[in-house]
């Protein structure tokens, strides 16, 4: 008996192994690069060598064309890259960098031009990379553009209200610092604040009672934002809204950082005068006087944290770390609004 319970629990503990080893799959958060590699006269080329290089990470991706001369290469994290391509017989081809943005896929066709293969010929005066392999209609921030806008309380919600067709019928709840039960969401193109999806990194980021959000990420911390508020694909279900979005930062080949700090005082507050109705001016006429100054209500607000990130392995393996600390002290008061 016992022996057949210890290889019972061996058993059961391998399962429990491999099961944890199986990939999760969700939602695409990543980008891609099609596009059609030909010759002068226009006929594909096959069996053509595509690599996209990651500029700051010096990771390489590859793929090779088809009979068709189609290539595709996928979920290829969002950064900017450069694509070249080369085939016996012909000039090795350079497409110069250009930026992947969260869940575009970007079309660059090419042209060969008989030569050797170490002769390169460099891509010039293309046009902007554009989104279109799909239909859906979305709005992308950058990281540089969310942390200089000045959200107050920084919740990185509040950027979908720089959105068409995004309101939200009570403003002064998403300006308060960030609580699940309290903090307000967007109506997107006139539904109800429940009907939105909300993901960090692919991962589902809402609760099921009243599709409340869980995590609020620091914004020093998002690397990109993404609303698509209409023809959303396929990967991208139950929701009646919009899909918000949003990707995190990785390490680059370059040690980076920042320290921030944002913070309110009563202190530096103006004061605040009261008011009030006053009878028997003007024979019983009701009169408007000021009854003078109140003191200021006592406020310390704290936001601060900051970031480091950099390689473990150059090319190979990088490190990503944030902090976001909050401290709110009004003598029991209401959280404020700002």
């Amino acid at each position: 008996m016992k022996k057949f319970t210890s290889r019972f629990v061996a058993v059961m503990t391998l399962a429990g192994l491999v099961a944890m080893m199986t990939p999760a799959w969700g939602q695409e958060v990543t980008a891609s690069i099609v596009g059609t590699v030909t010759d002068s006269s226009g006929a594909p080329i096959k069996g053509a060598a595509v690599t996209a290089k990651d500029a700051e990470r010096g990771t390489v991706w590859t793929a090779t064309t088809s009979d068709a001369g189609v290539y595709d290469i996928t979920r290829l994290p969002v950064g900017t890259y450069d694509v070249k391509v080369t085939v016996p017989g012909f000039q090795t081809a350079v497409h110069p960098p250009f930026v992947l943005v969260l869940n575009q896929t970007a079309r660059v066709d090419v042209q060969m031009k008989v030569g050797r293969v170490s002769e390169v010929l460099e891509v010039t005066g293309t046009a902007p990379i554009l989104q279109t392999e799909s239909t859906e209609v979305s709005t992308v921030i950058d990281a540089n553009t969310s942390v200089s806008l000045p959200l107050a309380s920084r919740n990185y919600l509040q950027l979908t209200l720089l959105a068409p067709g995004v309101t939200n019928v009570d403003p002064d709840g998403m300006r308060t610092p960030f609580n699940m039960l309290s903090s307000g969401r967007p109506y997107i193109n006139g539904n109800r604040e429940q009907a939105n999806e909300y993901l960090i990194d692919g991962i589902l980021n809402s609760e099921d009672k009243n599709n409340e959000t869980g995590y609020t990420p620091g914004l020093d911390s998002i690397q990109e934002f993404n609303l698509i508020t209409q023809n959303a694909s396929a990967e991208f279900g139950n929701y009646q809204g919009g899909v918000v979005s949003v990707s995190t930062k990785s390490g680059t080949n370059n040690f980076h950082g920042d320290l921030y700090e944002f913070f309110r005082n009563d202190a530096l507050d103006a004061n605040k005068a009261s008011a009030g109705w006053t009878k028997g001016v003007d024979n019983g006429v009701l009169g408007f006087n000021a009854q003078g100054v109140q003191n200021k209500p006592e406020l310390r607000y704290n936001q601060f944290g900051g970031t480091i990130g950099g390689p473990i392995i150059k090319d190979k393996l990088f490190f990503f770390a944030d902090y976001q600390g909050q401290r709110l002290v009004n003598a029991g008061r209401r959280a404020p609004r700002f």
